[in-house]
């Protein structure tokens, strides 16, 4: 209603404008980070294939691609956990996946674990 307010011409009240220039960034923050970076990952047949549905991109990458990947693990409290895995590809390309974004974190970890144990980085 505010932004109806802002843009329709009649002299608004300070508040709508405020309203407006808060919230709007806030949206297209939330939009690029939940719906146009929302991706699908693929694991097997020895590659990676990353499908971003929105942006209607795809990349595949080999097992020989992975320069490095490390799995990252903060203590948040007493009996919880933050776990994210981060693979650094020959590209450049980095993806993170954490633990509660992705269902099938655990046996991302375990094909790793599988395919390319030496490239995991234990520094840290």
């Amino acid at each position: 209603m505010n932004l109806v307010v802002v843009i329709g011409g009649q002299l608004a009240a300070w508040y709508n404008y405020a309203v407006v220039v808060v919230l709007i960034p806030i949206g297209l923050f939330v939009l690029y980070k939940i719906f146009i970076r929302y991706q699908i990952l693929r694991l097997g047949n020895n590659q990676i294939q990353i499908d971003y549905p929105v942006l209607r991109k795809s990349e595949k990458y080999s097992i020989d691609q992975i320069k490095a990947w490390r799995e990252n693990k903060v203590k948040t409290g007493k009996n919880s956990e933050y776990k994210e895995l981060q693979i650094l590809f020959s590209d450049r390309n980095k993806l993170s996946i954490s633990y509660k974004e992705h269902t099938e974190y655990p046996k991302i970890i375990q094909y790793l674990t599988q395919k390319v144990p030496k490239k995991r980085d234990t520094s840290t």
